[in-house]
């Protein structure tokens, strides 16, 4: 049987992405969307976060493919997967005949003009902030015609926000390092969203001046950072007592002191509605006694 015809334009198009990337195609050789007549019934997301911002909007039964990383709500796991984020099988999002694509915008660039120029309507979000995870869930809830959970979701997620900040507001900033992976060792850099959630919480990322999302962190400068608190994300090692017991790192402030945690990665590393319950965590590790009052609400 002969393939049918968006197979070869999509071939085309990866073919010119990989040969003259940035610029594929010709404006004439682009394709239009199809104009939607309602809300879009078939919905395709490139990133975790999205995906979990679109479930947390209802609209989790209209959504036909996701990435491999997809794995929360649970529904989502049922969902077709249309590969890694960072390398979508564009072929296999364009055969699911998506109404609309939510994407990611620095490392999904290429992809989402290919999807774009094949006639696939995208709306790229990237949050690197809490603030913009709230401005993404207004952008996915319009877009899929959710505005009114959209704006309770909005409201509420903005109203823990304020409350956390309120909580830890008058409190000192609490020094954190942040262990993203533990050999070799790897922490955040003030382009990460961790740095913002970090800042948010009533801390001090230590390794804000690297100007990145992740830098590499040798013993000599975790000594120089000395943080008050260490947190560990829960994918980099299964028990933080191996950290609290390496003699290489006794004298640090916070294993000296007993300030070593670990936090469920996800709640951290993933934009989304649950960035917020990161945060709560996050908070009540940096700052125990000021997050009380949220404990008893």
């Amino acid at each position: 049987m002969d393939k049918p015809k968006w197979l070869y334009l999509i071939s085309g198009l990866l073919l010119s992405a990989m040969l003259f990337a940035p610029a594929i195609l010709s404006k004439q050789d682009s394709l239009k969307p199809k104009p939607l007549t309602g809300k879009p019934q078939r919905i395709v997301s490139m990133s975790p976060g999205n995906t979990e911002i679109v479930f947390a909007l209802g609209a989790g039964d209209r959504v036909v493919g996701v990435t491999s990383y997809s794995d929360y709500p649970e529904e989502a796991k049922s969902k077709p997967t249309i590969g890694g984020y960072h390398a979508p099988d564009v072929e296999k999002i364009v055969a699911l005949s998506p109404d609309i694509v939510f994407a990611m915008t620095d490392i999904q660039a290429k992809y989402i003009q290919i999807l774009k120029q094949a006639g696939i309507r995208v709306i790229a979000v990237e949050p690197k902030s809490l603030p913009e995870i709230l401005t993404a869930i207004d952008i996915i809830s319009e877009a899929i015609g959710e505005q009114e959970r959209g704006n309770k979701l909005h409201r509420e997620l903005a109203d823990q926000l304020a409350e956390v900040r309120r909580l830890v507001g008058s409190a000192p900033l609490k020094r954190t390092f942040l262990e993203v992976w533990d050999t070799p060792l790897l922490t955040v850099g003030r382009q990460s969203f961790i740095h913002d959630l970090i800042s948010q919480a009533g801390g001090i990322n230590v390794s804000a001046d690297k100007n990145v999302d992740y830098t590499p962190c040798d013993t000599e400068q975790l000594y120089a950072y000395n943080p008050e608190v260490y947190v560990v994300l829960s994918h980099s090692r299964d028990d933080v007592r191996s950290l609290i017991t390496n003699p290489n790192l006794g004298d640090i402030q916070a294993v000296k002191n007993n300030q070593v945690f670990s936090i469920t990665d996800d709640l951290l590393q993933r934009p989304g509605p649950r960035s917020f319950t990161g945060l709560v965590k996050l908070a009540e590790i940096l700052h125990p006694q000021e997050m009380k009052d949220w404990e008893n609400k």
